[in-house]
């Protein structure tokens, strides 16, 4: 493996080698195999049309379910978990209804891909709340390579500030790590050129990310003024050398004709073990940033409009995942909210993650979702 200092930066960026490029590939193709098959042999109904799930106690009200009394019917595509007052009993109800946290061992390395967009706290960035309980959970199993990080817009200079303002620092030091800025002093790789056809110029991923054994997204739920939403794919832009970010033709336009393209084709370069959605508070007007005015917004628009769906979404595919996401923001947004305008699959963002092949589902035919503790789960399920 060769590493050259840059002089610009300090950072070391690796180069095009030949051999870790296919070691890059070949690790990235085994993941994605790995999920795939943990799928398969525990979701006995994808592909048959959308499930839902409820447990019935004896007072014959919706009680939680015991996922130790039939694991292999418990492990659906997508779990969602709701709780009136308390966000770990959401969040485990959803992992319940998943695979979870089952194919992570001890001693394998995890990255954890937290939503530091700005400062602003949750649920403009991802809750220390959520980042806390995942990664005790990940110490419980055995994990000792716990790798937290992101890079903030690519014309904020203050990551570490925001990374402090948002409690992620904070949290990843009680975790036992540290929150790292993604930015000039880490090592990055490059990806192969041809997995980027929208995108100008070389495209540089940290190797944090690249070498995890799993890499697991907490991602808010959130509109976006630009792109309509901001989830699991879309956060997937904040991994990027933020110099590549603003290379003219990419980011520094957010150009909607090939933002949905560039989106799908960086998340085409990895691909997580898990998503743990957090919607237990949500952007529902505005974003990603607390200041973001949508289109169409009323003279009255102030930012800061959040809702409050005490849901968590836990899936293995981003595709269904963001889809429930999007599904819980139309039952909040104000209708001016570009994330209105379609139903969920339709969403332009979704249309090419799907477009773009092997991100996920492609169609409400394959959506297949347990909810037992979700009150208007056939309500979000009409919006797909």
């Amino acid at each position: 493996m060769f590493l050259r200092t840059s002089r610009k930066t300090g950072g070391r960026v690796i180069s095009d080698s030949k051999t870790l490029t296919d070691e890059f590939v070949a690790k990235e193709l085994s993941r994605r195999q790995m999920v795939q098959a943990v799928m398969l042999g525990t979701v006995g109904m994808l592909g048959a049309g959308c499930t839902t799930t409820t447990v019935v106690n004896d007072q014959g009200t919706p009680a939680p379910s015991d996922p130790s009394a039939n694991p292999a019917a418990k492990k659906h595509l997508v779990g969602l978990g709701h709780d009136p007052s308390d966000r770990n009993v959401a969040l485990e109800a959803a992992l319940a209804e998943t695979i979870g946290l089952g194919m992570i061992k001890a001693g394998e390395s995890v990255y954890l891909r937290i939503n530091s967009n700005s400062g602003d706290v949750y649920p403009y960035s991802t809750s220390p709340d959520t980042l806390l309980a995942i990664g005790g959970m990940l110490r419980d199993i055995g994990v000792t390579d716990l790798r937290i990080g992101d890079r903030s817009f690519w014309g904020d200079p203050d990551t570490a500030g925001n990374l402090v303002s948002n409690g992620m620092t904070s949290a990843a030091k009680k975790l036992g790590t540290t929150a790292k800025v993604y930015d000039d002093a880490v090592d990055w790789m490059t990806l192969p050129a041809a997995s980027h056809p929208n995108w100008n110029g070389a495209i540089r991923l940290p190797t944090d990310v690249t070498t995890a054994d799993h890499h697991i997204i907490l991602s808010c739920v959130k509109t976006h003024f630009i792109s309509t939403v901001t989830m699991s794919l879309k956060i997937a832009l904040g991994l990027v050398h933020a110099d590549d970010r603003k290379r003219p033709g990419n980011l520094q336009s957010h150009d909607t004709k090939v933002l949905y393209k560039q989106i799908a084709q960086i998340n085409k370069a990895f691909t997580p073990s898990l998503v743990i959605q957090d919607g237990y508070q949500a952007v529902i007007s505005g974003g990603p940033t607390i200041n973001d005015r949508p289109s169409g917004a009323p003279s009255t628009w102030k930012g800061g409009i959040t809702g409050d769906p005490k849901i968590f979404i836990v899936s293995t595919d981003r595709i269904a995942a963001d889809v429930m996401g999007i599904a819980v923001l139309q039952g909040l947004s104000p209708a001016y909210e570009a994330v209105n305008k379609s139903k969920a699959f339709a969403n332009p963002q979704i249309q090419a993650a799907i477009a773009a092949g092997d991100l996920g589902i492609s169609d409400a035919s394959e959506l297949d979702v347990a909810g037992p503790t979700v009150p208007n789960l056939e309500e979000l399920l009409a919006k797909v």
